[in-house]
């Protein structure tokens, strides 16, 4: 239930004189503000090269700005306009400041407004973006007392040396601004409104589902602003994923009216959509509710680039997947003995473990006639002894896929004690578990068993390596400390755009009732309705939309 303001139930309430009145916004509308390379004035400002970037130029600066262009809107009835951004700016302040008016001339005249994320300001339809970066702290002296300025520290004189003492170096900083987007309303105009429409809400008994609201708004259509070609009402986002927010209210004594907003929707089709002879010149916009279309929505889908991306939070055994290998490698043979032959190691390595291998000349001679001995424990013991030596032509074999030859040289090839060391390295498999980075990886499953032999796993990159096998590789993963189910409901609204849809008295009374439940979960390319369903069906909780409010209750069993 939405609490409505003191004047609007005074004004409601009177029996006679009040003027209902109704009001419908369009949005959201991606508004193009001008920030791109050579586009406005860049003041120790450079274009971050993506979109909604702006950094600092490069090394130590204490202050920057950009100035964009003076832009045009696509429409008079883009009155409301609401500021979003990622601050990076390190040791310097971020400001965002916009200034409208109606004409482009008087936008220099006009004052700035200080942003903030989430605020929705008036919009005019010529307007301006200024972004600021500045200096509020410093963490280090100066060493002269010349130097100072309202923001500087500087130390006493320390002896022997004479002036002032920085108290850090100065260093090359960077800032930067991220994500900086501007997010246009539409308000319709209100004598284009023929009916608000009835607000329709279904709820099921039981609250073992989520039920939808719907409704109608129908729109005069006389002038053709509906019609492709003309229209400018659906600008930027396809039409399908306009929200529309209905508000009624009762205009006060002093002309001001207090809105209450009584619906919110995604539009879902155009009806009735006439413009003809005898026709009625009017549309009909139908829309689903808010709160279950941004249910349907998918929770962990891929990034842009196609990479795997699922939510994740708390404690989970993830599956791995083997994303490639590196082939087995041989080393070079080191040599250490008067004899002239050369020692070559072909064959590729089939061992499962590093492994150091040992050949020494037994007896003296030519290639072909000496003998010879191999180890894997440095000459403590002998694998295989008084072996002829052989050539390229009829290799001798070792152990694990490889083999040895020799190259004759200049002089006597082989002689009584030279010696050859060399290692071979398995081949090494490398799997990834997805959703990075984790506060920790605590184990490693190979085909269901835990294990650390010849195993490394990296919490950051999600990079499982085992070395010299195969196998089916689950890990135990920690990704935050995010364990109580309704934290992890509130995330998943969150990542839905549906926190201010949360009734958070019912949700602080269902965690009260519930203090010590901990879970963890791994969703991928599913909806948000289905993940939810998937929590509150195990932990027993009932969740429901009660005129746009998500609410939710503990079953705690039969009182």
């Amino acid at each position: 239930m939405r609490q409505a303001g003191t004047e609007y139930l005074q004004q409601e309430s009177r029996p006679r004189g009040a003027r209902p009145r109704v009001k419908a916004v369009l949005s959201p509308f991606d508004l193009d503000y001008g920030l791109a390379a050579g586009s406005g004035e860049f003041v120790n400002t450079v274009y971050g090269g993506e979109l909604g970037k702006l950094a600092m130029d490069a090394g130590y600066q204490t202050s920057g700005s950009w100035t964009g262009p003076v832009l045009h809107t696509f429409s008079p009835y883009l009155d409301q306009v609401v500021a979003s951004w990622e601050d990076q700016a390190g040791y310097l302040e971020a400001s965002v400041y916009l200034r409208a008016a109606a004409a482009a001339a008087e936008v220099s005249t006009a004052p700035y407004t200080l942003l903030s994320p989430g605020m929705e300001v008036s919009l005019s339809p010529y307007f301006q973006v200024k972004v600021e970066f500045s200096q509020a702290v410093r963490t280090w002296g100066v060493d002269a007392a010349a130097e100072a300025d309202q923001f500087t520290a500087f130390s006493v004189d320390q002896a022997p040396d004479t002036g002032y003492e920085s108290q850090a170096v100065d260093g090359a900083f960077s800032g930067y601004l991220a994500n900086l987007q501007f997010e246009g309303r539409l308000t319709l105009p209100e004598d284009d409104i023929l009916d608000p429409g009835e607000v329709r809400l279904d709820l099921a008994r039981d609250f073992s589902e989520m039920r939808s609201a719907s409704q109608v708004l129908v729109m005069n259509n006389r002038a053709g602003k509906w019609l492709a070609g003309k229209n400018f009402f659906f600008q930027g986002l396809p039409w399908e994923q306009k929200e529309l927010a209905l508000y009624h209210g009762w205009e006060l004594p002093n002309g001001s009216v207090e809105w209450q907003l009584v619906y919110r929707g995604v539009l879902e089709r155009l009806e009735g959509m006439a413009h003809g002879c005898g026709a009625k010149h009017q549309v009909k916009l139908a829309c689903g509710d808010w709160v279950a279309a941004r249910l349907q929505l998918l929770l962990g889908a891929p990034a842009a680039d196609g990479q795997r991306s699922p939510f994740m939070r708390g404690f989970y055994r993830a599956q791995a997947e083997l994303t490639g290998n590196t082939a087995p490698q041989t080393g070079s043979p080191v040599k250490t003995g008067s004899g002239s032959a050369a020692l070559k190691v072909p064959g590729a390595y089939r061992g499962t473990y590093s492994q150091s291998y040992l050949v020494e000349a037994q007896t003296t001679g030519e290639v072909g006639t000496a003998t010879f001995s191999w180890s894997v424990n440095q000459g403590q013991s002998w694998e295989k002894s008084n072996l002829t030596t052989a050539g390229a032509e009829d290799p001798v074999a070792l152990a694990d896929g490889l083999e040895v030859y020799w190259v004759s040289g200049s002089g006597t090839d082989l002689v009584a004690g030279d010696q050859w060391t060399f290692t071979a390295e398995p081949r090494v498999y490398q799997y990834q578990v997805y959703g990075t980075p984790f506060a920790e990886i605590t184990a490693v499953y190979l085909n269901g068993e835990e294990t650390t032999d010849r195993v490394e796993a990296d919490a950051e990159t999600g990079v499982i390596q085992v070395t010299g096998r195969s196998a089916q590789v689950e890990a135990r993963v920690v990704k935050d400390d995010c364990t109580h189910p309704l934290d992890i409901i509130a995330d998943i609204l969150e990542e839905m755009g549906l926190s201010q849809a949360m009734h958070q008295d019912s949700f602080k009374l269902a965690r009260s009732l519930t203090p010590d439940y901990a879970i963890g979960v791994c969703f991928e390319n599913v909806s948000a309705a289905r993940a939810i369903r998937e929590i509150v069906g195990r932990c027993l909780y009932d969740l429901w939309a009660d005129a746009g409010e998500i609410k939710i209750q503990a079953y705690l069993g039969e009182e």
